[in-house]
Formats: C-alpha cells, sequence, structure tokens
C-alpha cells in the first residue's frame, strides 16, 4: 500500500526551513565546542562520556587532595624533626653537665650551679615540647587544643628559689592521621606521651587478685586499643588477653603481693581506660575509682615508675642538689642516654616517612598525567576535525540557502504546467 502525502505551495519552503534549522543547531554545536573546547555542552549530549569525564574529574580531585595533605605532612614532619634535634642538642648539654657532676673533681656548690643550669635546661625542652603547628599543639595527641605539657613550680629542697617541681603530660596518646592516598593515612607527628618519654612505664597494683574473678563482661582500653574479657575471666586470663592483644604492654603478677602489674614495650605513658560501664581496672587497682578515664587516673594505692624526660631531668638536678654523685653519674645520666635515643628514633622515624611520601607524590603525579590524558580523550575536542566539520556545515548551508531562495520562486503550478 503506498503512501500518500499532501503537496502544497508551502511544501517545499517548509521542508527547507526545517533542513536548514537542524543544520544551523549543528553548526551551533560546533560553535559552542569550538569556544568551550569540550565536546559536550549537557549531559544529555554524551552521557557515557560525560560520566567517565566526571569519574576522571573525582579521581583528579582526590590526587589534588592527597597532595595537599602530603605537603602539609610534609611541612608539619619538618617542624617535628626541627623541634626534636633541638631537645637533643639541649640534652647533650645535661648530659655534659651529668658527666661533670659525677667528678669528684667538682663540689657540693659547683653542683648547686649545675642543678640551677638543669632547671633552665628543663624550661628551654618545655617550650619545645608545647611547640604548634597552624595554631594547634605538636605533641598533645587528639587534644589538639590542649597545651601538651603544664608546670607545677615550687620550693625544692636545697635550693635557693623556686624551681620546678612537676610537669604533668595533659595530651593523651592519639596520633593526627592525615590520608595520602586511597586508604592509606599516615601520622603527622607522635604524642608526647611517647616522644618526650625516658623509660618504661610500670604500673604496680597494691589489690591482692588471687581470688579475682568477674562477675560480669567489660571491655577496656589500652592506649586506644579495646580488649574484651567475658565473665568469669580471673587474673590469669585477664593477664594472657591483655598480653595478646595489640597494646604495646605486658602484664603480669607480683609473686609477693599477688597485684596485678602492667609495663610497656617501649617508651611511653601507658593511657588506660574502663569503658561501657566497665569497673575492671579500677577493681584491679590499677586506676582510681570514680575515673575510669583521663589523663592522670591513676590509682593512689598503686606504684607508678617510668617517667619523662623532665621526671629525669629534675631527678638529675635534685640529685645535684643533695650532691648525690652515685645517682648523677648512674641512674639519671643512663635516663638521659635512654631519652635521647628514644628521640633519634623518632628521627628516624620521621626521616623514613618523608621518603615515603615523596615517592607518593610522585606516583600521584604519574596518575594525574594518565588521568588528565584519559580525560582529554573523552572530553576535548579536536580543532582540525571541528574546524572542517564547521566549515563542511556552512558550505552545506551556504549552498542550501542558494537553492531554497531559487526554489521558493517557484509555485505547485510550476509543477502542474
Amino acid at each position: 500500500m503506498s503512501s500518500i502525502y499532501r503537496i502544497s505551495s508551502n511544501t517545499i519552503s517548509d521542508n527547507g526551513l526545517f533542513h536548514l534549522r537542524n543544520r544551523q543547531q549543528s553548526m551551533d554545536r560546533v560553535n559552542d565546542q569550538m569556544n568551550t573546547g569540550k565536546k559536550h555542552r549537557l549531559p544529555r549530549d554524551g552521557v557515557t562520556d560525560v560520566a567517565q569525564g566526571l569519574t576522571y574529574h573525582t579521581k583528579m580531585h582526590n590526587i589534588d587532595q592527597y597532595d595537599r595533605n602530603i605537603n602539609d605532612t610534609q611541612s608539619e614532619r619538618n617542624l617535628v624533626e626541627s623541634k626534636i634535634q633541638e631537645v637533643v642538642n639541649i640534652l647533650q648539654r645535661a648530659r655534659e653537665l651529668s658527666v661533670q657532676g659525677a667528678n669528684g673533681v667538682y663540689n657540693a656548690d659547683e653542683r648547686k650551679y649545675m642543678a640551677t643550669e638543669i632547671d633552665q635546661i628543663m624550661r628551654n625542652v618545655i617550650l619545645d615540647a608545647n611547640s604548634k603547628y597552624k595554631g594547634n599543639y605538636l605533641f598533645s595527641g587528639f587534644e589538639k587544643y590542649t597545651k601538651p605539657f603544664e608546670i607545677i613550680e615550687g620550693a625544692v629542697k636545697d635550693a635557693p628559689f623556686a624551681m620546678i617541681k612537676e610537669v604533668k603530660y595533659l595530651g593523651d596518646n592519639g596520633k593526627q592521621l592525615r590520608e595520602v592516598d586511597t586508604g592509606e593515612y599516615v601520622a603527622s607527628t607522635e604524642p608526647g606521651s611517647e616522644l618526650f618519654w625516658a623509660e618504661q612505664f610500670q604500673i604496680y597494683s597494691s589489690v591482692n587478685t588471687a581470688d579475682f574473678k568477674l562477675n560480669n563482661d567489660m571491655n577496656i582500653l589500652v592506649d586506644g586499643i579495646k580488649i574484651e574479657f567475658n565473665a568469669g575471666d580471673n587474673i590469669y586470663t585477664i593477664s594472657d588477653k591483655i598480653n595478646r592483644s595489640k597494646a604495646a604492654v605486658n602484664a603480669s603478677l607480683d609473686v609477693v603481693t599477688g597485684g596485678l602489674i602492667l609495663k610497656t614495650t617501649k617508651p611511653h605513658k601507658l593511657e588506660l581506660s574502663d569503658i561501657e560501664g566497665g569497673t575492671l581496672l579500677q577493681d584491679l587497682g590499677i586506676l582510681q575509682r570514680g575515673r575510669p578515664t583521663g589523663p592522670e587516673n591513676y590509682s593512689q594505692s598503686a606504684t607508678v615508675f617510668g617517667g619523662s624526660v623532665f621526671d629525669t631531668l629534675i631527678g638529675l638536678r635534685d640529685a645535684m642538689l643533695s650532691n648525690n654523685m652515685e645517682d648523677i653519674g648512674g641512674r639519671f645520666l643512663g635516663a638521659i642516654d635512654n631519652t635521647m635515643s628514644n628521640l633519634l628514633y623518632h628521627t628516624a622515624q620521621t626521616g623514613a616517612l618523608s621518603n615515603r611520601l615523596e615517592y607518593l607524590q610522585d606516583r600521584l603525579t604519574t596518575d594525574k598525567e594518565a588521568y588528565t590524558e584519559a580525560l582529554t580523550k573523552v572530553e576535548d575536542i579536536d580543532a582540525v576535525d571541528a574546524i572542517s566539520e564547521l566549515k563542511m556545515l556552512d558550505y552545506a548551508h551556504r549552498v542550501a540557502l542558494a537553492s531554497l531562495a531559487k526554489m521558493s520562486q517557484t509555485s505547485l503550478m510550476d509543477f502542474i504546467r
């Protein structure tokens, strides 16, 4: 069955205008492409290409953010390394004074002069330990708005004037992390509870745990690591679970008192918490009753050993004031050496991390170049092809206009004749 079309005097002009409009739209499209340099103005113009382009844009945006994070981490790490080196240099002077103070050539008055210098040395170390980066304290862990080390001054035995009696760490053991690649995080600095610690931290409970047994399930946090215990666990099971955890601490029992002993496996201040309403560490005499969390929540009945570099310097100063040559050249000289070794270890870690971050930056740069090339293929036009297409459309448009002008002078009667 054949189709029947109605032909009128306007058919030629209508059809011609229809095709002219289509060709004009094609020319406008190519002009837009040449003006913007992009293949598509709207998502509907090329759904697949636009979707791929958005994916590449997202990846490149993430790379830019990772690059900023790496640069920020490098800057902070450089400051940390500088502060560590300053402290090491200061402690080197304290070590020299310790060696001199242990020498029998010097008398008690001269050791008191040395004690005064040690007190001033300690103040310089505290200035470095309380340093800031972009308004945040470097060494306070997650407590970035809290000054990590607080000075308590007062009268000191054999001292002619007020000196530092105690230095408290008010931060926590948290590490500020930055994402430097997909799912990859690095710590921009170490907390002061690790960096400025001189000895292994130890807590001796005075509570006899021979008959201790849990009545309910309880959980604790050790340096932010959750350890779970079950009803019926005795002290040996509790110690075993602590030792098998990822926390840098070893649990044992005092053979004389039967009390629980917690000792760190690396120099740092131990951070302990009873969580979720539990009271396990309080019941064991490790934490103060009613204070399950906090920076100074150890039980007053427990014995705590292993202090910071400030405890070491205070001890060295007091030994000089009391003219105790044995402690000056023995216990405290060794503690200073341990502190310096710990600081230099963290310096080496900083250097290793810097090398890793440089490698990551190089890889991210290579990835961005690859994504940029792929993005160009799906988004950008080929200028030569676009110019050729535009010239072809323009030529066809002008020919069509000329043809339409001639044909518009005819009418239906011309065809009937």
